[in-house]
C-alpha cells in the first residue's frame, strides 16, 4: 500500500492539529486531530475491503509467434469485473527474451464491467518459448487514499523463431521427401556456349537456328548442373552474447541463418547447419526443400548462447562427417578473439580442402571509432593505442584466413545477411563450388 496526495494531505492535517493541540492552552483544540486521523482510518478501511473485492485480471492480446528482431504491436487488456471504474498503475514488464518498446510505467483507467486495452510495442530479442511474468500493478482505491498493490498474471506463452525474409526472393520448393526427378537436355540444363558441330554430337543438340543463319551446324553446349551443398555453422559461446545492434550476435547470425536457407533451397541446393560452442549443440544434416528450411528453423528456435569458449576445431570435425562431397562451408563466429584464432585456423585447414570455407563475422565499429577518437582525457591516447592493437591483431588474423583460401567476411550486423548472401551468389556464379 502506497499513499495518495489526498492521504498525505490528512496525514499533514492531523500533525498540525496535534502539534497545536499540544501547545494550546484551549482544551478544544487538544483532541481535534482525531477527527481527520479516525476519517483517514475509516477511509483506508473501506478502500482495503473494496480492492479485495474487486475483480481485476489482465491478459496480453499479441500473436502467439514473434520474429527475432522484428517489432509486434500487443495490448494489456484489463478486465474489470467490478461495480466501480479502477484506476491502474503497472509496470509493462515482458519475458527475458521480449522487450518493450516504450515508458516504463504506464496509468489507465479501466470502466466498470468493461475491458480497458492499453496498446504497446514489443520486441523479441532471444528465441525459444516465453512465458509471460507477473504484472506488478496498483489500484487506487474508491476514495482516493492509497494506491493498492496487486498482482496481474497473465497466461500468455509466445515463442520466438528466426526472422523470414521481409520480401520474398522465391519460394522454398523441392520433393519434401529429398531429391527429386528433374529433366535433363543433353548434359546439363542451361545453356554454356554455342560452338561448330564436331562428329559425334548427337542431332538433338543442334542448335538448328543458329545453323540456319551460321549456314553451318551449330551445336548447343550446356553447362552441367549444380547441385550444391551448403552447411552453415552457428557459433554459441560465450561471445556471441555480446550486444549487436537490438539483438546479441548469436540472434543476427540465427537470422542470417534462416534467411539464407530461403535463398538456398529454391536453387535445388542442399542446406544444413550445426550449432556449436565448446561442442556441436545441435546438427542438421543437408536436406532440400522447405522441410530442411523448417528443420533449421525449429533447431535454431531452442538452441541458446552458451557460457563456454568455442570451439571451431570440433564443429569442424563434425561438419567433415556431415558433408560426403565438396560443398561450401559458411562459419558465422567471433573474428576478433585471438583466444581462438589458432583453432578457427585449424579449423579451416581441417576443410578445406576439399570443402571451400566462408568465415564470416560481426566488426565492431566502436573498437575502430576508439582507435581514432580525440583525446580529452589522460587515459584516451592509452585507449586508443588499445584499440589499434586489437584492429591490428583482427586484421591479422582475417588475413591469414585469406591465405588459407577462405574468403572472410567482416561487417557489421546490418550488412551481414547481405555480404554473406551475394558472396554465396558469386561463388556460385564462378562456379568455386
Amino acid at each position: 500500500m502506497h499513499f495518495s496526495q489526498r492521504a498525505y494531505v490528512l496525514i499533514m492535517l492531523t500533525t498540525v492539529l496535534a502539534v497545536a493541540g499540544i501547545w494550546t492552552t484551549d482544551p478544544g483544540l487538544a483532541d481535534l486531530w482525531r477527527i481527520p486521523a479516525a476519517l483517514l482510518l475509516i477511509g483506508l478501511a473501506v478502500e482495503g475491503l473494496f480492492i479485495r473485492r474487486a475483480s481485476l485480471t489482465a491478459e496480453i492480446e499479441t500473436a502467439p509467434r514473434a520474429f527475432l528482431g522484428r517489432e509486434q504491436t500487443a495490448a494489456y487488456a484489463f478486465h474489470n469485473g467490478s461495480s466501480r471504474p479502477v484506476s491502474v498503475e503497472y509496470a509493462p514488464v515482458t519475458p527475458m527474451g521480449v522487450e518493450p518498446i516504450g515508458e516504463n510505467t504506464r496509468t489507465i483507467v479501466a470502466a466498470a464491467g468493461s475491458v480497458k486495452r492499453d496498446p504497446f510495442t514489443l520486441l523479441a530479442v532471444r528465441m525459444g518459448p516465453q512465458t509471460w511474468p507477473v504484472v506488478p500493478a496498483r489500484l487506487l482505491g474508491p476514495l482516493g487514499l492509497a494506491w493498492w498493490s496487486r498482482n496481474l498474471r497473465p497466461s500468455l506463452q509466445m515463442a520466438v523463431a528466426p526472422d523470414t525474409l521481409v520480401r520474398a526472393r522465391g519460394r522454398p520448393r523441392g520433393n519434401p521427401a529429398g531429391a527429386r526427378p528433374r529433366r535433363v537436355i543433353g548434359a546439363g540444363s542451361e545453356l554454356h556456349q554455342l560452338r561448330e558441330y564436331v562428329q559425334g554430337d548427337s542431332l538433338a543438340r543442334i542448335d538448328w537456328k543458329a545453323t540456319a543463319r551460321a549456314r553451318r551446324l551449330v551445336t548447343r553446349e550446356f553447362s552441367e548442373d549444380q547441385h550444391l551443398d551448403v552447411l552453415v555453422a552457428v557459433d554459441a559461446g560465450r561471445l556471441s552474447k555480446v550486444r549487436a545492434g537490438r539483438l546479441d550476435r548469436f540472434g543476427v547470425y540465427a537470422n542470417v541463418v534462416a534467411r539464407f536457407a530461403e535463398i538456398v533451397v529454391p536453387n535445388d541446393d542442399r542446406i544444413g547447419m550445426v550449432v556449436f560452442a565448446d561442442r556441436p549443440l545441435a546438427v542438421c544434416p543437408p536436406d532440400r526443400g522447405l522441410p530442411a528450411v523448417m528443420r533449421i528453423r525449429t533447431a535454431l528456435a531452442q538452441c541458446s548462447v552458451q557460457s563456454t569458449e568455442t570451439d571451431p576445431l570440433a564443429a569442424a570435425v563434425r561438419i567433415r562427417g556431415l558433408l560426403q562431397h565438396r560443398g561450401l562451408v559458411v562459419l558465422l563466429t567471433d573474428l576478433d578473439d585471438a583466444s581462438i584464432a589458432d583453432q578457427l585456423a585449424r579449423a579451416v585447414k581441417l576443410l578445406s580442402p576439399p570443402h571451400l570455407v566462408v568465415v564470416a563475422g560481426i566488426r565492431s565499429p566502436e573498437i575502430s571509432d576508439l582507435a581514432q577518437h580525440e583525446a580529452r582525457d589522460w587515459l584516451d591516447p592509452w585507449v586508443a593505442l588499445a584499440a589499434e592493437e586489437h584492429e591490428a591483431r583482427a586484421e591479422s588474423q582475417r588475413t591469414f584466413l585469406r591465405k588459407l583460401g577462405a574468403p572472410v567476411i567482416a561487417t557489421t550486423e546490418e550488412s551481414l545477411e547481405q555480404k554473406v548472401l551475394a558472396q554465396y551468389e558469386s561463388l556460385r556464379r564462378s562456379r568455386r563450388i
